[in-house]
């Protein structure tokens, strides 16, 4: 009897944990999110919370627009980066549902035209493999197809073949974006509409995410619409046009709400139910939410040896708890999102400008007040980490030195011509009005600008766009001075990789 009544008590003490951590004291947020505003210049963010099946907080601040009057509120329209990866990886739970895929069907069994490097890889890649980084390929690769360029996600698909990977098949996971456009397709081929449609109906309308789309023409459409922030040459945050982006919906380019995000988190703590309407099975959500990669993003206290990553998802054990989480980032917006099931929390913060650790230390500052854990507060930290950002990039700036004055082995319109990458496609080199030679990568406007000689056969790219930082590209010769080529060393931004492509000379 005494042993029971022990248990009893036992059970009774963990159940009064669980209920006060539990318990989030919202009272200071607003007051904390406004102190973000004002120490990372921030210009307009979104919080939302769910617990229980509840929203207990949703709401926004600041500007949608620096220097503009329209402020943000929990229906104002953000990018939600990567995060989109997980609505992909739901449209396919949904065709699981109905019995039209399985999860290790392989990938040529719908795509017929699916390529990749090696002849084997391609004939054993299944859907599971889409959605959990293992195809052997570099991280992040094939950013040149998709970044502001023109082509539609099969014209991307169609060029992955020429992409050499740089570790065995399934050996060891590689973030990727490109795989989860692969995924949209089979959404298509096996539904018979496109991806957008199929998500728009069969997930936002719903979940009643009025506000949501994958698609950048209805994005414009919406009235109440958060511009993407940069900072310019003198660290200023400058507004900036979001790029087009749909052939990445399925990877990064879906815009929501955090109203209709909250929507979302209710589903998936809900095991998929949504306002008692059965959206998605609980073996869909159990799936995705299940670790398939051992996959160490980060250090304690948000990541560890145990954390992996589901379908969309990074997963980690953390004191007992499993936290499900994803962050997202696109040029000029940062969001972030978790989730800790067993507590049927979530929590989203959707920010408008990128390179600020602001959305971050947001989340830690709500894993504080979830679990009052002072481990979280890291806000000092985040300010100095900016401080310390700022004064190096500063620094880089006025620091680079040319080099000792030397000429071009060659006149400047030998260098110009048609130059080619077998993946990309072609590069052209001409003639601007000024006689500077400009750069221009023929499916992709964003990558042009001027060249300026810079050191023997090296120049440097003055590109015309703010987004992309200065670069160098050094031309190669045969041993009869005939030009091969070029190689640019480049700042990778975002997916970006120049290393990726091999530029060569066409043969006239």
């Amino acid at each position: 009897m005494k042993n029971k009544i022990l248990l009893l008590l036992i059970i009774w003490l963990i159940s009064l944990n669980i209920s006060n951590a539990q318990k989030i004291p919202l009272d200071s947020l607003d007051i904390y999110l406004e102190q973000v505003i004002k120490d990372f210049e921030v210009v307009g963010l979104s919080v939302g919370i769910v617990k229980n099946d509840t929203v207990i907080y949703s709401k926004g601040f600041g500007s949608r627009e620096i220097g503009k009057d329209p402020k943000v509120n929990d229906q104002t329209t953000f990018g939600i980066g990567s995060i989109s990866k997980s609505f992909t990886a739901l449209t396919l739970g949904l065709l699981v549902d109905e019995g039209k895929i399985s999860w290790d069907d392989r990938v040529k069994d719908y795509l017929s035209y699916f390529e990749l490097y090696d002849p084997y890889v391609s004939e054993n890649f299944t859907i599971r493999d889409l959605l959990t980084h293992r195809s052997g390929l570099k991280e992040v690769s094939a950013g040149t197809l998709w970044y502001h360029s023109d082509y539609s996600r099969v014209e991307i698909i169609k060029r992955l073949k020429y992409l050499e990977p740089v570790a065995g098949f399934r050996e060891k996971p590689a973030y990727q974006n490109i795989m989860f456009v692969v995924a949209s397709e089979i959404v298509k081929e096996v539904s018979g509409m496109t991806w957008d449609e199929f998500l728009k109906s069969r997930v936002f309308d719903k979940l009643e995410m009025n506000n949501s789309t994958s698609l950048s023409k209805d994005r414009e459409a919406n009235i109440n619409l958060a511009q993407p922030h940069i900072w310019n040459a003198e660290f200023k945050k400058v507004a900036i046009e979001q790029e087009n982006g749909d052939n990445l919906g399925p990877g990064g380019f879906i815009y929501s709400s955090t109203k209709d995000m909250n929507s979302y988190m209710r589903l998936l703590l809900n095991d998929g139910v949504f306002k008692n309407d059965t959206i998605v099975s609980k073996d869909v959500v159990d799936e995705i939410f299940k670790p398939q990669t051992l996959f160490q993003i980060s250090g304690p206290p948000f990541g560890n040896e145990f954390s992996s990553y589901g379908f969309g998802w990074w997963l980690t054990p953390w004191n007992g708890h499993k936290i499900i989480e994803h962050s997202g980032g696109i040029d000029g917006m940062s969001a972030q999102l978790f989730m800790i099931k067993d507590m049927n929390i979530g929590v989203v913060i959707l920010c408008n400008d990128s390179k600020e650790p602001a959305s971050f230390l947001i989340k830690t500052k709500i894993f504080d007040l979830i679990f009052h854990d002072k481990t979280f507060d890291i806000y000092e930290r985040g300010k100095d980490y900016r401080k310390r950002l700022i004064k190096k990039l500063e620094e880089a700036d006025s620091n680079e030195i040319r080099p000792k004055e030397s000429n071009p082995s060659l006149s400047l319109s030998k260098y110009t011509g048609d130059y080619n990458d077998e993946m990309y496609g072609d590069i052209n080199l001409s003639f601007t009005n000024n006689d500077e030679l400009e750069l221009s990568f023929s499916h992709t406007p964003l990558f042009t600008g001027r060249l300026i000689h810079w050191q023997f056969d090296t120049f440097k790219i003055d590109w015309y766009d703010i987004r992309v930082p200065d670069g160098f590209i050094t031309f190669n010769f045969n041993s009869k001075r005939e030009i091969l080529g070029f190689s640019i060393d480049q700042e990778n931004l975002l997916d970006v990789d120049f290393g990726e492509i091999e530029i060569k000379k066409k043969k006239n």
